[in-house]
């Protein structure tokens, strides 16, 4: 547990955003396998790519911030010390191996000798070290990525080339939590710089297959290849220096412009293809798809068992009984969404619970008995149940405005007689402080990670919205915790998956969390575009990417 400072009041508050940016952008899983076209072509080097992508990252360094799109726009930028391949294996990147403490509380890495950053400076432990340190000093005001560090207690340089992360506790997650951008390795020197400079985006500086190139805020950033890349990692799908010369991210928010750049052939890839414009893409001859689940936290609604109406188990399962999940999916995605079935997305690697499949069907009568035996058995005016004169009424804090999936949902519960009145507000403090102090009923929110471990962030009784975490439920039992660290304490994968398989079926019957939708990364390109296939977290990889006849 890191500490509480005024910057994680962003994470909160980004928390529940992410559905509102990611409510229109599914598809069907199986659009497309891989991005490539045309298979018969050979790759070439060089050439340009130009790539929409629909967000643009309030903060550019990855150790502060939380948000998704900063792990993607600085991907291109920074190795890590591991590398998750796009099925979840975790493999040698800048260490070329490491070796875990037999208590499991410590890791050491043995280093690349022949990384070299792009202000020529050499890879050594000294540089992870500073990383580490970066992350966790509270001048950096880290959201998320001190928190993907779990009990850390420090990092020790043994040579020039070794270093050892120790933990007070075992943490089998970390391997894979060293693997994202989050704990991405920069040049030390350009760690100096200060918070609001690596913020602003023009100070980026790694050792990835590309560097950070001219960067115009609210239009594009510009990336050029390095061309003494050397080390890409076993899985990576190409070795030596990026196939591209180099490729620009242009950030358009709107859809429908977003779409259309790509259709008339302004843009050669674009991200966050909408549902309602996946056939606009399909019967494009020149265009493709391609689509792949968002592993970890799906979009999911997270009943506060701490409040006056949810800490009454009766009232949550009818929650969870009443909302027609499929019919909202289907109305709200036009065909083109999945359901969820757990907390977990199926694309999570070593976690998903696949029993867990169609055992929660909708049923209107079990929520009406549920709701009659907790008391809420008369109607006002509009329908709405009430007991002692008030209105069963679900608060729901939102920051910006609702998704279309949020208001699907609320017209869903009005037919069981739940009002679910989604409190909206542009003010991040006002939304923040109603998470802090527990003044809510529900939590609609997702979040993206390769690792089961995401549910520690959700359930660990320690990571309360007030101390900076994201445990809306208000769980605090001590069973989940156990099960959680028995499942941070495994080496084995397959025993982690039956701690978290344990921890998803709780949540289910303790009616803790209602799922909806698995959030889906849909990218349309043209068909000249090979290779630009999805990484393990669903965002692009552009490092093996070329373009035909450039």
């Amino acid at each position: 547990m890191h500490s509480r400072h005024p910057a994680r009041r962003a994470v909160l508050v980004s928390a529940l955003v992410l559905t509102t940016a990611t409510a229109l952008a599914a598809c069907s899983a199986g659009e497309a396998a891989t991005p490539a076209a045309g298979g018969a072509a050979k790759p070439v080097s060089g050439g340009k790519l130009v790539y929409a992508t629909d967000q643009e990252p309030d903060c550019w360094d990855p150790h502060t911030s939380a948000q998704d799109v900063t792990a993607f726009v600085q991907r291109p930028v920074f190795d890590s010390l591991v590398y998750q391949t796009p099925d979840g294996e975790l493999k040698p990147w800048l260490a070329k191996s490491w070796r875990t403490g037999e208590d499991g509380k410590t890791y050491t890495f043995t280093l690349r000798e022949d990384v070299t950053f792009h202000d020529g400076t050499k890879l050594d432990a000294a540089a992870v070290k500073a990383n580490l340190d970066h992350i966790t000093a509270k001048e950096t005001k880290s959201q998320y990525a001190a928190g993907l560090l779990g009990p850390y207690e420090g990092t020790t340089v043994k040579s020039p080339t070794e270093v050892e992360v120790r933990f007070s506790r075992p943490y089998a997650p970390f391997l894979q939590a060293v693997s994202t951008t989050y704990l991405g390795i920069a040049a030390p020197a350009s760690l100096k710089d200060g918070a609001d400079k690596l913020c602003a985006g023009n100070d980026a500086v790694g050792s990835g297959p590309f560097k950070a190139g001219q960067y115009t805020r609210g239009q594009q950033r510009a990336y050029t290849r390095n061309p003494g890349y050397a080390w890409a990692p076993e899985g990576a799908g190409h070795t030596g220096p990026a196939r591209l010369d180099s490729f620009t991210l242009r950030f358009i928010s709107e859809e429908a412009t977003r779409v259309g750049a790509l259709t008339s052939g302004q843009v050669d890839a674009a991200g966050a293809v909408p549902a309602q414009q996946v056939g606009v893409v399909k019967r494009d001859t020149k265009l493709s798809l391609v689509s792949k689940g968002v592993p970890g936290a799906v979009d999911a609604f997270y009943l506060n068992t701490q409040s006056p109406l949810f800490s009454d188990l009766r009232v949550r399962k009818a929650f969870q009984q009443a909302l027609d999940v499929d019919a909202v999916v289907a109305s709200v995605f036009q065909g083109a969404g999945t359901r969820a079935w757990s907390v977990l997305s199926p694309t999570t690697p070593y976690s998903y619970d696949k029993t867990l499949e169609k055992s929660r069907p909708h049923d209107t009568a079990s929520a009406a008995k549920l709701l009659d035996e907790a008391g809420w058995t008369g109607r006002d005016g509009e329908g709405y149940r009430t007991k002692d004169g008030k209105t069963l009424t679900v608060v729901a804090p939102v920051y910006g405005k609702p998704s279309l999936f949020s208001q699907a949902v609320q017209g869903d519960l009005k037919k069981a007689g739940i009002k679910l009145d989604l409190a909206a507000s542009t003010d991040a403090a006002e939304v923040s402080g109603r998470l802090d102090s527990g003044r809510y009923d529900v939590v609609e929110t997702g979040w993206a990670r390769a690792d089961g471990d995401i549910l520690s962030h959700f359930f660990l009784s320690t990571e309360t919205a007030e101390g900076g975490g994201h445990n809306f439920a208000r769980v605090a039992d001590p069973q989940v915790d156990a099960w959680l660290k028995e499942a941070q304490a495994a080496a084995d994968p397959a025993k982690r998956a039956e701690a978290y398989a344990k921890v998803q079926r709780w949540t289910l019957d303790q009616a803790v969390v209602v799922p909806g939708y698995v959030k889906q990364s849909t990218v349309g390109f043209n068909r000249r575009v090979h290779d630009l296939r999805p990484s393990v977290s669903a965002w692009p990889e552009f490092y093996g990417a070329w373009v035909e006849g450039h």
